[in-house]
């Protein structure tokens, strides 16, 4: 199992071209029982504060089961409620399969890369061999 990395700590500042009001959380490793209650206490430290846009880069998961889908959706909720939003980032094959299996893509936002504007779906966020297995 690869550890889960959160390589942006409170303070530091984002990522160049990421807007003041935005906070960027860089997710790698599983997405699983091991790794979701570290992630859930950065997300919840992080959440706080109206009208929060909340950044999930998901580009360096490497597994997401239902644990981890679950957490994802209690972060979108949990940023509306404070007036916010969460934006998933080039979701990882894994990440992919997972919320598209799950229907969870029409319900989330979805974006391919960090400075995309428009929503797209899970599968064309990813590589070009999911797009055609899908």
């Amino acid at each position: 199992m690869s550890p889960l990395s959160l390589p942006m700590p409170d303070g530091q500042p984002a990522p160049t071209g990421v807007p003041a009001d935005q906070v960027v959380v860089v997710v790698s490793g599983s997405l699983g029982p091991a790794n979701v209650p570290v992630l859930r206490e950065r997300l919840l430290r992080v959440s706080h504060g109206p009208g929060i846009r909340l950044v999930l880069d998901l580009s360096g998961v490497t597994s997401c089961d239902t644990l981890g889908l679950g957490l994802i959706v209690a972060t979108a909720r949990r940023a509306r409620s404070f007036g916010g939003s969460l934006r998933l980032v080039a979701p990882s094959p894994a990440v992919a399969r997972a919320l598209g299996a799950s229907g969870l893509i029409r319900l989330l936002q979805v974006f391919p890369a960090l400075d995309t504007p428009a929503r797209t779906s899970a599968t064309e966020a990813t590589s070009p061999d999911l797009r055609e297995a899908a």
